[in-house]
């Protein structure tokens, strides 16, 4: 949470405040000369805060379109940091400490600072221990330190430029050079970053496209038992099963994307099988995890690392270890979390709650999300430097409804799975089931599907073949509860049912139109057709008679089905 220094209200005091959820914690710190003590910590609602109190400015929330840099300004004299406060306020979100204990607690604490400022000359713990504390632990060695030094102390910054300080800057403060510095450097940072990822990502893509070819050049799968339960003899599915078998064994991230019922977490299982990795797989759920609850779920923690905490608990990264990690629902991580997976990906290292000994991550990593990623990184919902992370291999399974020549195998595959489950014969399926089914949209996908077949089988009680009535009566109640598509959004100036000059079609000229569309995908089957209409086969029977006697035809040209 975001740090701010209060202006005592006794000259024995200087307070120090952090906002934590609605309350504010102020820590008491009594000054003896130039040392201190903390006696207590004491808890104080915003709402009793003396206005007059000025407040350093306060972080600018994670989905905030201006999504300011983060500073810790590091300064044993509060004159000091209200002159850099008040200078940066505007533009930078801050964090401020005036100890180096304070500092290297600070830098590590969510959100961390992108920069610091630190002064050389503190009581204690002076700037170069503070640089070297945070030099040494991997959550801070990234951050660039600029130091603050006296004029003419030329050792200090030598000194700090060789201990790995980035510049420094000298006091008395001037706006221009303290501006200028800071936004080099946060530039000159940003850039490098940019720069390591575009590296990664190329020499990944290298990699893929090298293995791709080398897996496309035998139409055959190398490892077909790694594929137990996707069925998919579709062009699209077959390159996804290649691309499965030329990314498996390198190591990095993979998110998998597509709509719910799919077959993400079938895909998860394809690609542990194809790492041949020796620990097990490990699916977590993410949908509906707090902060707290994420990262004990995930990092585990020590005996007594909070209230009920009685025995040690290993998170699923350590159960996890040598193995694969499925990481389901991603783009349903509170912001907090995303920062702190993003960490756990970069330096391969976590602390479990309670513990201040880091323990390294051997896992291989796979992420799945329902949701349009894209669409929610453009609204400031997803970090797009964790999206870069989590999606160095990227694989977009299409529905069920771009891929209609899979229902027929997967209605086969369904029916033996429910015989074997329910202790019976498997029926088979008839010839306008599959017909019906083709024509059906099948918004829960493949899940949707298997849910009707074993639904149906379940309510089948004798003969061979299978009874048409349970699906057909799920899938007409799920057509007159989802709606039709809204005229609204069809092409109106392309579309048949429009093209009766410049005016609406009358609801006789529509009606005959929509009957014949029905019964032409219905391939003249009226029981299909009358289906795909949301009307019973007897509606439709009395519609077309009615049709037949208008045009004074009463032979019927269509070959009714049973």
């Amino acid at each position: 949470m975001p740090w701010a220094w209060v202006s005592p209200m006794d000259r024995k005091f200087n307070i120090d405040v952090h906002l934590l959820h609605e309350s504010i914690i102020f820590g008491s710190k009594l000054l003896i000369g130039r040392r201190s003590i903390f006696p207590r910590c004491v808890s104080w609602p915003p709402s009793r805060i003396h206005p007059g109190l000025p407040f350093m400015s306060q972080e600018i929330p994670f989905n905030s379109k201006e999504v300011r840099f983060r500073l810790l300004l590091v300064d044993d004299e509060r004159l000091h940091l209200n002159v850099l406060n008040d200078m940066l306020k505007d533009r930078y979100a801050i964090k401020a400490a005036m100890n180096g204990l304070q500092a290297l607690e600070r830098a590590v604490a969510d959100p961390q600072p992108d920069l610091i400022l630190l002064d050389v000359r503190m009581p204690d713990m002076d700037g170069f221990e503070v640089l070297a504390g945070l030099k040494q632990d991997v959550r801070t060695r990234g951050i660039p330190v600029i130091f603050l030094t006296a004029l003419d102390a030329e050792e200090d910054e030598i000194r700090g430029l060789e201990g790995g300080a980035v510049d420094y800057i000298t006091k008395p403060f001037s706006p221009t050079i303290v501006h200028a510095r800071i936004k080099n450097h946060l530039l000159l940072q940003q850039s490098l970053r940019e720069t390591h990822t575009a590296q990664l990502q190329a020499q990944s893509l290298q990699q893929q496209i090298g293995a791709l070819n080398r897996s496309l050049e035998s139409a055959s799968l190398r490892h077909p038992e790694a594929f137990i339960g996707l069925f998919s003899n579709h062009p699209a599915m077959r390159t996804i099963f290649h691309y499965m078998e030329a990314i498996a064994d390198t190591g990095e991230p993979v998110l998998i994307t597509g709509e719910t019922g799919v077959g993400k977490e079938l895909i998860a299982q394809g690609l542990h099988r194809l790492g041949q990795r020796k620990g097990p797989l490990v699916s977590v759920n993410l949908a509906g995890l707090d902060d707290t609850t994420f990262s004990d779920t995930l990092f585990g923690h020590e005996k007594g690392a909070f209230t009920g905490a009685h025995q040690m608990r290993k998170g699923f990264v350590s159960q996890a270890e040598g193995g694969t990690l499925f990481l389901d629902e991603i783009g349903d991580l509170d912001p907090a979390s995303q920062v702190k997976l993003l960490r756990l990906i970069q330096e391969k290292l976590y602390y479990p709650l309670g513990s201040d000994l880091p323990k390294k991550m051997n896992l291989s990593l796979i992420a799945a999300t329902n949701r349009d990623v894209q669409a929610m990184m453009n609204e400031g919902q997803f970090r797009q430097d964790l999206f870069f992370r989590i999606s160095v291999h990227h694989i977009k399974v299409p529905p069920l409804r771009s891929r209609i020549e899979d229902i027929h195998l997967l209605t086969h595959h369904f029916l033996e799975e429910a015989g074997i489950a329910m202790g019976r014969p498997a029926p088979q399926p008839p010839p306008q089931l599959l017909q019906l089914l083709q024509l059906y949209p099948f918004p829960g996908n493949v899940r949707e599907l298997r849910a009707m077949i074993f639904d149906a089988v379940a309510q089948h009680h004798s003969g061979p073949v299978l009874s048409m009535k349970s699906i057909q009566a799920t899938i007409e109640e799920r057509r007159s509860t989802s709606g039709a598509t809204s005229l609204s959004v069809m092409d109106t100036q392309s579309h048949p049912l429009f093209r009766i000059g410049n005016r609406l079609p009358t609801l006789e000229e529509a009606e005959t139109f929509l009957v014949d569309e029905a019964l032409r995908q219905a391939q003249n089957n009226q029981g299909i057709a009358a289906s795909l209409l949301g009307i019973s086969r007897t509606a439709l029977n009395r519609r077309l008679s009615r049709r037949w006697r208008q045009q004074g035809n009463h032979e019927s040209h269509i070959v009714p089905h049973s």
